[in-house]
């Protein structure tokens, strides 16, 4: 039983035979959505956070898969849902991480980092924090999560964590200017907004569980392993996922960036101006 995005589309708790119908009816939606919808319509996150064009969905659907654009915005729809988490950005890996937050790091349950691999892959980093008042102690546990199981993209997400060292060459010259780990982030923001806690991290865990198929599904089960972590559900992990699971995702996921968010359709302006194009082509 497919549990992603289970709340918001209706199906949580449902019989089999009631989720087949839900499902008929959200393709329902889907399809009626697709049919009235001029390519240049745009569609934002609740939290306002992200947007995504139309047009950069159908193109995609129609070979079999979803973008990268279509990943990021239901990781952003998961942030959304479940509160005390934070979702970084899949740049911040490349470019560095943020400043220290404001906020406290006590009210923090969740930090998830999804990576995507040189835009052509996905992985997923998840630190769980466990806060004890009673000893000033805060707990980190690290979960990694790659679905091909690929031993060069499990390094690299290692580097994002660990960071890397700066490396001195010959006559103590800096050859490399060395790189934040995740964890370092992690260390300074306790350090700004709760130095009275003691941090422990756990040695990093790495799921195995549920492995891709094919070459294509990769976002698709990061967005249902991040959906799975944030909602501290292990029904994923035990449970193998097969080609219909596969396309319930997709179908809730694609629900999910047409209905469960803002929509933006085109302008006054760019409408007379496709008229005007129209009329001109048609004159030819």
């Amino acid at each position: 039983m497919v549990e992603l995005f289970d709340v918001a589309t209706k199906t949580a708790g449902l019989a089999p035979d009631a989720i087949r119908i839900r499902h008929q009816e959200l393709a329902n939606d889907v399809i009626s959505k697709f049919a009235s919808s001029p390519l240049r319509t745009t569609f934002l996150t609740l939290s306002n956070t992200l947007w995504l064009g139309f047009d950069n969905i159908t193109g995609a659907l129609c070979r079999g898969w979803l973008n990268d654009s279509a990943v990021d915005f239901c990781l952003k729809a998961i942030l959304g849902s479940i509160k005390q988490s934070l979702m970084l950005s899949t740049l911040l890996g490349v470019v560095g991480w943020p400043t220290t937050p404001k906020t406290q790091i006590l009210d923090t349950k969740f930090i998830a980092h999804p990576m995507n691999f040189s835009a052509n892959h996905w992985g997923l980093i998840t630190a769980r924090l466990y806060c004890d008042v009673a000893t000033k102690m805060l707990q980190v546990k690290v979960f990694m999560y790659e679905p091909l199981i690929d031993e060069e993209y499990r390094e690299q997400m290692i580097a994002v964590w660990e960071g890397i060292m700066k490396h001195k060459g010959k006559n103590n010259v800096e050859e490399s200017e060395g790189k934040e780990g995740l964890i370092d982030f992690v260390k300074r923001w306790n350090c700004a907004s709760a130095s009275g806690y003691q941090i422990t991290i756990s040695p990093v865990e790495w799921n195995k569980t549920p492995q891709q198929p094919d070459a294509v599904s990769c976002g698709v089960f990061v967005v249902a392993q991040a959906y799975s972590y944030l909602t501290e559900s292990m029904r994923l992990q035990e449970h193998g996922v097969s080609k219909r699971d596969l396309s319930v995702m997709r179908l809730r996921m694609v629900w999910m960036v047409v209905y469960h968010s803002k929509e933006r359709s085109i302008s006054v302006y760019d409408a007379d101006r496709l008229i005007e194009f129209a009329s001109y082509y048609r004159s030819k």
